[in-house]
C-alpha cells in the first residue's frame, strides 16, 4: 500500500469493506493499525464494554484497498475531557461549561458523553450517558491530568 497511512487508534468507517461487508460495514467503530504481521492495515472490530471503554478483537480484517483508508474517519480518543462551553439540553437543563465528562461511543460510533459524579471523594462516571453528535469534538478539550492507562493496542 503506497499511500501514508494516518495513525493507529478508533475511526468511524464510512462504508462497508469490500469482500467483508457482512462484518465491517458503514458507521461501525473500528480500531485501525496501520501496521499488521502480514503487512497491510488491519481493522478491529469492538469485542467488549467496559467502564466505557471499549476492548477490540484480538483477530481482524486485512485492508487492501487504500481508497478504502481513506474513508476511515478519525475519532477523538475515548477518556476525560472537559466541556469548553456549556450544552443546553432544555430550557430548563444544561450541562454547564468545565463540566469533567468521559467520552465514549457505542458500536455504530456515535459520542457518548457520561457526566461525572462526585460522592464523598470519589469521581464516578455512570454507565449510561448522552449520545451526541460528531460536534462535540469542537467544545471538549482533554484533561491535564495523569489517568489510567487502557490497553495499548500494539
Amino acid at each position: 500500500m503506497s499511500t501514508t497511512l494516518p495513525p493507529c487508534g478508533i475511526y468511524k468507517t464510512q462504508q462497508a469493506l469490500s469482500g467483508k461487508e457482512e462484518w465491517v460495514k458503514e458507521n461501525l467503530l473500528v480500531y485501525f493499525h496501520n501496521h499488521s504481521q502480514q503487512g497491510p492495515p488491519l481493522l478491529l472490530l469492538p469485542a467488549s464494554n467496559s467502564q466505557n471503554r471499549w476492548t477490540f478483537h484480538d483477530k481482524g480484517y486485512l485492508v487492501r484497498d487504500p481508497g478504502f483508508v481513506e474513508t476511515l474517519m478519525p475519532l477523538r480518543p475515548e477518556g476525560y475531557y472537559v466541556m469548553n462551553e456549556p450544552i443546553y439540553l432544555s430550557h430548563d437543563e444544561m450541562i454547564p461549561e468545565n463540566t469533567l465528562v468521559q467520552l465514549g461511543y457505542n458500536r455504530v460510533a456515535d459520542p457518548i458523553l457520561f457526566l461525572a459524579e462526585f460522592e464523598n471523594n470519589v469521581i464516578k462516571f455512570p454507565s449510561s450517558g448522552l449520545k451526541c453528535t460528531l460536534e462535540i469534538f469542537d467544545i471538549i478539550r482533554a484533561v491535564d491530568f495523569r489517568v489510567p492507562e487502557f490497553r495499548d493496542m500494539h
